[in-house]
This record gives structure tokens, sequence and C-alpha cells, in this order.
């Protein structure tokens, strides 16, 4: 027997995402591992399809610099008599 695996994806996308969730849970327990004992890996890998798909990887936040606080201007010095204006 031969197994048309294109036609079985393409009916396995029609299913209604809660029936592919029941297909998903069945395959990933132990009715998956007796069904892959009983046809083969072969067939496992044809199916391989059914898995649950993976979550998209979070998009990292984009980091920004702390704020910066405002450069604190050194105290005044006293410039003493010779900087003061001559008259």
């Amino acid at each position: 027997m031969e197994i048309d695996f294109a036609s079985v994806s393409d009916n396995y996308m029609a299913l209604p995402e809660e029936e592919k969730n029941i297909v998903r849970e069945g395959m990933a327990g132990p009715m998956g591992n007796i069904i892959g004992k009983v046809f083969g890996p072969e067939f496992m890998e044809g199916i391989g399809t059914f898995a649950a798909p993976t979550p998209a990887a979070p998009t990292p936040k984009k980091r920004t610099m702390a704020p910066t606080m405002p450069q604190q201007q050194p105290p005044a010095k006293p410039q003493g008599l010779a900087a003061r204006p001559q008259r």
C-alpha cells in the first residue's frame, strides 16, 4: 500500500484547529509511539508535519540606554584678584 503524503498533508491542513490538536496530542503520546512501531520510521517522518508548531521565539525587547543624568558642573573656584577686570 502506498501512502500519498502530499494529500495526507493537505487533508490535515484542512482540519479545524481543534481536530489538529487532537491529532497532535495523540501522536505526541503513547499512541504515536505504537503507530511508529507498526508503520515504521518512514511513515513517522512523512507525518512529521502533524507535530505541534513550534512557538515563535519571542522578539527580544530592544535594549535602550538608561537616560543619562545631567552632568554636574564642577563647583566654581574663586578666581582671586588677578581675574578681576582692570580699571
